[in-house]
């Protein structure tokens, strides 16, 4: 008997290699059908339909952007181009997010980055810090850079810009988070070559360097701000912390990071006890690169600081969520209408639903000293709505930058995701209007600071903290 043997390779071979999620393209047809189904959601459900442009407005938006797409695009260029898309609908809390497969396979991938940390201030871009362990004599941190692989740094903060949503005009939360992953956006937008050519100035003159990118899963962390010292209590589940900035206690700093949902009525309880316990005169609420959160965590802060009770709105024109077939966690939706139909008052106004939630002061251990609030163009989503009722309450003295978030209120409350289905890119869209019955009207930007902070890169560099500075500063006056 003869025995056949055949090499696994022969079927290695003929096996046809799977395509990269990097460089796989969708034809235009496909990439139609993916822009129909954000159209279609859009206006079946986002909140900001009518607030600053009319359903007709988009509309006739979605149709032109669906005539620009002729040619086949990668996944990342399609979401690049949807990006700038959803960038006018105004709306923070909408985002267009990667496939689950491109996530994947990024996290296994290594990257081409530049050896430098580059960070800008005051609309140019300077050289922070070197990542190479090597001495490096090329650069020196302060030089301004001039230009990245021959585009200049102006278009490359302006076309960065675009691509970070921010509620309504607001122009700080670009600065702010553009700040933040400079290094990562523009070789994410402008490309990842072997080889960096870099124009810096250096006195009078322009210097030229070019040098080799260096491959990694993520651009090495750069710590922008102070750590944190050993006088600081610290709330791990409530994600909050506190420390008096004087020996006498008098000051209390409180920096809450996140609005999170685990433990955060005993820390307050704990916080504010001793804040009354210390006749503690000044309270400063650091809601710095506070992205939002619990609303119920929310309202109990401002429970604590309050003088009068004041209502905060849910409204929402959907009773289920539109489309089911591309989206999970419509059962997360009905439940948390019931929700609010238990804790708050509800009214029906053709077809929207409106929820009126009363924040009441707290009576045990009220705080109605000083109170300052920190905010940049990282506060967003819930920080914006504790920061626009002490606002409006003249409770507080503001000191930062304007929030990213709009005094009147933003969309969210729930935000389901919608999987397009040919490239799988998803979507990001909440299902709720949340309104500050304090500011009815349309602003379209943010609460801003009574003391306007900006930083230079000396600033940085010396990693000064100039909100915390100012309100020393004004406690001494």
């Amino acid at each position: 008997m003869i025995l056949l043997v055949i090499p696994l390779q022969f079927f290695s071979q003929t096996k046809l290699k799977k395509e990269s999620v990097f460089t796989r393209k969708y034809p235009p047809a496909a990439l139609k059908e993916d822009v129909k189904v954000v159209s279609d959601v859009v206006l079946a459900m986002h909140p900001v339909i009518g607030i600053f442009k009319d359903r007709a407005f988009y509309k006739a938006y979605f149709d032109s952007v669906s005539t620009t797409v002729k040619d086949s695009l990668t996944e990342k260029q399609f979401r690049i181009k949807m990006k700038l898309v959803i960038d006018n609908l105004h709306c923070g809390h909408t985002e267009v997010m990667y496939s689950e497969e491109y996530y994947k396979d990024s996290e296994k991938a290594k990257f081409n980055y530049a050896p430098y940390y580059f960070i800008p201030a005051q609309n140019k871009v300077y050289m922070l810090a070197s990542l190479n362990k090597r001495k490096d004599t090329l650069m020196k941190k302060g030089n301004e850079i001039v230009s990245i692989n021959g585009v200049g740094i102006d278009s490359i903060l302006r076309h960065t810009r675009r691509f970070i949503s921010t509620d309504g005009y607001n122009v700080s939360g670009k600065d702010h988070y553009t700040k933040l992953g400079f290094n990562t956006y523009y070789l994410s937008l402008f490309g990842r070559p072997d080889t960096f050519y870099v124009e810096f100035k250096q006195g009078d003159s322009i210097k030229k360097i070019h040098f080799a990118a260096f491959k990694a899963k993520n651009v090495p962390a750069y710590q922008l701000s102070a750590k944190d010292d050993s006088l600081y209590t610290f709330f791990k589940k409530s994600k909050m912390k506190y420390r008096y900035l004087d020996n006498d206690k008098k000051t209390m700093l409180l920096k809450v990071d996140a609005f999170s949902r685990r433990k955060f009525k005993s820390s307050y309880r704990k916080i504010f006890k001793e804040l009354k316990n210390n006749k503690s005169e000044n309270l400063v609420i650091d809601l710095r690169n506070n992205g939002g959160g619990s609303l119920e965590n929310s309202y109990r802060l401002l429970s604590y600081l309050i003088d009068s009770a004041r209502t905060q709105t849910l409204k929402t024109g959907i009773r289920s969520y539109p489309y089911k077939k591309y989206t999970r966690g419509n059962i997360f939706f009905k439940l948390m209408r019931t929700g609010f139909k238990l804790i708050a008052k509800k009214k029906t106004v053709n077809d929207t639903d409106y929820y009126s939630y009363t924040i009441k002061p707290m009576k045990k251990n009220h705080y109605d000293k000083k109170l300052y609030v920190l905010i940049n163009g990282g506060s967003f989503s819930a920080s914006c709505l504790v920061s626009a009722y002490l606002k409006f309450n003249n409770r507080a003295t503001f000191v930062g930058e304007e929030t990213a978030g709009t005094l009147e209120g933003c969309n969210a409350g729930i935000t389901p995701l919608y999987k397009l289905p040919n490239t799988k890119i998803r979507l990001r869209m909440p299902a709720f209007r949340i309104i500050h019955d304090v500011c009815p009207k349309t602003t379209g930007h943010g609460i801003i600071p009574d003391y306007k902070i900006e930083y230079t890169f000396n600033d940085l560099l010396m990693k000064r903290d100039l909100e915390v500075e100012k309100v020393k500063e004004l406690i001494r006056k």
